[in-house]
């Protein structure tokens, strides 16, 4: 009980914690002798083979965390038997096969499930709906296919949902939209479609980043993202949306980035550009990137009245014409302007 990284209560050891130490082999199944054990994190090391599955006897733990290894093999099923489970991380490791059906059958009082950036292939199973506790959802950077869950959207709780670069198909599950607390959704690199419902401007009151970039959505963006007064980023980059850009869009007084770049987007000398001068009060932006779109006409003069906080402007691959606005010197915070093509 006096080594480095381990905690002990009554005799018994109930904590392991010793990331970053450059530890290295496989993890013992002796570990699941550790039956009083509350917390074991082993991330950020170089540990290899498969995950022991005795760990599911450790019915005590609550923080489970062996991401950045370099673990392999399956998921252990029976993990769902750590019924008092809060955190579940396994991110950054080489584990293959699928995401365990079990694990949404006993552990209700899981808030976090991070399993991002492995090889886990198959559908993502709806029985994680059952994890009524859960704030926190990571399955990027693996290859999972199918549809999204829609049961997913019965987890009221949920915080950030994380699904991006994966081979997910079909539209995300009207359900998903009714995830009132939800500050994070991310869904970028997958096979998506559909369009942003019209409404969505009365569903996520908490929301902080929509990430849709690398998809196949389509249809008009909807102006009612303005009244998303929490959104701080929004990411639609390379689908299909197509018409106007909502002038409404200059509502979002705290937006930070918006990408827009890679659709079908309109402007001519006639309509269309009106959205730039209402950006002026989005006194935080740092980022517009509306490159490769099919913006033509004149740059408007109002692009100069944007926030001296943005750094980077990127029009390229357009079909703007006639001159640079003059004016276009008052963005003094700039550091990267792109107009190429």
């Amino acid at each position: 009980c006096g080594w480095e990284g381990v905690a002990c209560g009554h005799g018994r050891v109930v904590a392991l914690s010793l990331p970053s130490h450059g530890l290295a082999g496989t993890l013992s199944q002796a570990i699941g002798n550790l039956t009083s054990l509350r917390m074991l994190n082993m991330s950020f090391n170089w540990f290899k083979g498969e995950v022991p599955a005795s760990i599911g006897r450790l019915v005590r733990l609550r923080t489970l965390d062996l991401s950045y290894n370099t673990f392999s093999g399956m998921l252990p099923a029976n993990l769902s038997s750590c019924i008092n489970l809060l955190s579940l991380r396994l991110h950054c490791n080489r584990l293959h096969g699928r995401v365990p059906v079990e694990l949404g059958h006993k552990l209700t009082s899981l808030q976090v499930l991070s399993l991002a950036n492995n090889s886990l292939t198959g559908a993502i199973p709806g029985s994680l709906a059952n994890l009524s506790s859960l704030q926190y959802i990571d399955l990027s950077r693996n290859q999972l296919k199918g549809h999204i869950p829609p049961e997913i959207g019965n987890i009221e709780g949920l915080l950030v949902l994380a699904v991006l670069a994966n081979n997910l198909s079909g539209v995300i599950p009207h359900s998903v939209y009714n995830l009132s607390l939800l500050k994070e959704l991310r869904v970028a690199g997958n096979m998506l479609s559909g369009t942003i419902p019209s409404d969505i401007g009365d569903r996520f009151s908490s929301i902080e980043f929509l990430g849709f970039t690398d998809n196949r959505f389509s249809g008009v963006i909807p102006s009612s993202l303005s009244n998303l007064s929490t959104l701080k980023y929004l990411d639609l980059t390379d689908n299909n949306f197509t018409g106007y850009v909502p002038p409404a869009l200059g509502r979002l007084q705290g937006l930070i980035q918006l990408y827009l770049n890679g659709n079908k987007l309109e402007a001519n000398d006639k309509e269309g550009w009106e959205f730039i001068a209402s950006l002026k009060n989005c006194s935080k932006l740092q980022h517009l990137v509306l490159s490769d779109n099919s913006f033509k006409g004149k740059l408007p003069s109002s692009i100069a009245n944007l926030s001296t906080t943005l750094q980077m402007l990127y029009l390229g691959d357009n079909r703007i014409s006639g001159v640079i606005p003059s004016n276009i010197g008052n963005l003094v915070g700039l550091k990267t302007l792109e107009m190429a093509n």
